[in-house]
């Protein structure tokens, strides 16, 4: 654009900002009772528990099952982990470790000296 025409959009603008729009009174009636129907209203706020905040702060019962899919999920894979998830790891890592969380027997934990 030159500077002609940058000159020449200036004036039509300011030419159109200078024209105040005329309402009819009954259309600005309607309109202001529409906004007034749907305004919020001052409602005494309810007695939420703190679980109730928790729960809307996360995003409701959707997220709580997400969550608790996941932690399933997690269990799963640790307990029983997929056959291909310990070749890819001793790959990424270049080691295996393999760490005994309950000493061997897992039932001898639970005897003791006394009941034999």
């Amino acid at each position: 654009m030159t500077n002609q025409n940058q000159t020449e959009l200036d004036d039509l603008l300011g030419q159109t900002a200078q024209i105040k729009p005329t309402v009819p009174s009954d259309l600005m009636a309607r309109v202001l009772i529409d906004a007034a129907q749907v305004q919020p209203r001052n409602i005494a706020p309810s007695q939420q528990t703190l679980w109730g905040a928790v729960l809307d702060m996360i995003g409701g019962w959707p997220a709580i099952g997400g969550i608790a899919m996941a932690g399933v999920a997690g269990l799963w894979i640790g307990v029983a982990p997929p056959v291909g998830l310990e070749d890819m790891a001793t790959t990424v890592l270049g080691s295996t470790q393999t760490v005994d969380l309950f000493g061997g027997d897992m039932l001898g934990n639970f005897s003791d000296g006394v009941d034999g």
